[in-house]
């Protein structure tokens, strides 16, 4: 694709990984707008009653053009959100796996969804939902080898924020990467067992910009253990 960087364009340092792939721009913003308004649809339903009464007040006094219908994070303290992960990786956030999309209910979500299926290396696929909070962050770590397979993929939504990527071998050797919304990367192979990734939560100056946090949905694909290629 004409629109996919490799990791020596835009990395602050490290060595380029041939299992990392990454599009800096695949999802156009309206694109992004309506994965935020399907993802936010999910994670607020399975939230707890008070929380769901909490932001429909606050939609309400704020009028139609602030909320998720707009593609957009309420504040933090309307989320639910988690202060650790049972294995202590993430710290700030909330999560589900996801059994299906709100295609019905979300409209333009189903062109939207089948470009995205269209990066996907193989099928038989797990889909996870990971919304952080402003202060929210991931821990360095390699995915559970034992409950997913070869590649994960991953779709950025809302702030950006940077990815770090540590050799597990070699502590040296560490690539950083900003992943802007509508972003999308892939790690297979060895970038998927070999490098512990984690996203930073820390305020700091990256390329000529700063990146200060905020609020951010992951959509991560993982492909089946049980898939055989």
């Amino acid at each position: 694709m004409s629109s996919r960087r490799l990791l020596s364009s835009l990395a602050r340092s490290g060595t380029l990984l041939s299992d990392f792939h990454f599009i800096s721009d695949f999802f156009s913003v309206s694109e992004q707008r309506t994965l935020l308004s399907a993802a936010l649809l999910r994670l607020d339903a399975a939230g707890s009653r008070r929380f769901q009464k909490k932001r429909k007040t606050f939609i309400a006094s704020s009028g139609n053009a602030v909320g998720p219908t707009a593609g957009t994070f309420l504040p933090d303290e309307y989320y639910e959100f988690s202060e650790g992960h049972y294995d202590g990786v993430i710290h700030s956030y909330r999560e589900m796996h996801l059994t299906s999309w709100p295609i019905l209910e979300v409209p333009g979500l189903s062109p939207v969804l089948n470009r995205l299926h269209s990066l996907l290396p193989s099928p038989n696929i797990q889909t996870h939902l990971l919304h952080l909070s402003s202060i929210g962050e991931i821990s360095p770590h390699v995915d559970n080898v034992s409950a997913s397979g070869r590649w994960i993929l991953g779709v950025s939504l809302g702030a950006s924020r940077v990815l770090r990527l540590e050799n597990c071998s070699k502590p040296e050797e560490v690539v950083e990467l900003l992943l802007p919304s509508g972003s999308v990367y892939i790690q297979r192979d060895a970038a998927r067992y070999e490098y512990k990734h984690s996203i930073l939560q820390e305020t700091q100056a990256f390329g000529n910009g700063k990146v200060t946090g905020g609020q951010r949905i992951s959509i991560i694909i993982r492909v089946s253990l049980f898939y055989k290629h």
